[in-house]
């Protein structure tokens, strides 16, 4: 009798070491998942962040003086004018956040492309520079008030300073059990990246 209680002793606790094994090793793969995705995200931002950050900073090149570098403003799009070839011609860039629609069958259901379009007499070239669930814009005059957006035409030669945020996920998020999702929890580990950049002026800016 001894024995069998022993046994069955040593299979409960075997069976409980056993499980806390797996339970660690899931913890451990998923650790790890969010980690490459951590830097996955960095980069993907990175890329975006350079590229737009470059573009405001550099709007207005080109323009002759006394000619309005911004022609819209508003909190998930811009549209401003800068000679974006070097070759003589002032083409409108132009910056819009798009709809969920557009990326309704990706696993996130937040993602959204920045769709950038580039206007030059004559042409028209339409394109996006990459997916983010989260494009936010304000704009701050030379007293460092912030200007209510859309901001009025009569006001747009006010502005002195452009505030960028983005937020970036990984797109290839890691599933989670159903046991292990919480109240109020997404079904998926999203790594996020963000960024805010509060002091973005251009030299070139026109009243």
């Amino acid at each position: 009798m001894a024995a069998i209680m022993d046994i069955l002793i040593s299979m409960l606790l075997g069976g409980m070491l056993l499980l806390n094994v797996v339970d660690a090793q899931s913890i451990i793969a998923e650790d790890s998942s969010m980690y490459r995705g951590d830097v996955l995200v960095q980069e993907m931002l990175i890329n975006q962040v350079q590229f737009m950050e470059g573009e405001i900073r550099n709007m207005g090149y080109g323009v002759p003086q006394g000619v309005r570098t911004i022609t819209f403003a508003g909190d998930s799009s811009i549209s401003f004018l800068m000679d974006a070839n070097r070759d003589g011609t002032i083409d409108t860039i132009h910056y819009e956040l798009g709809p969920i629609s557009e990326l309704a069958r990706t696993p996130n259901e937040m993602d959204r492309f920045i769709h950038r379009t580039v206007s030059s007499p004559g042409s028209t070239e339409t394109g996006n520079i990459g997916v983010v669930t989260y494009f936010h814009l304000l704009y701050i005059n030379v007293s460092g008030d912030t200007l209510a957006t859309p901001v009025a035409q009569a006001l747009l030669g006010s502005i002195k300073e452009v505030e960028l945020s983005l937020e970036i996920q990984n797109p290839q998020a890691l599933y989670r059990p159903q046991n292990m999702v919480k109240a109020a929890e997404r079904n998926a580990l999203y790594s996020t990246s963000y960024w805010q950049q509060t002091r973005l002026a251009s030299q070139n800016f026109r009243r």
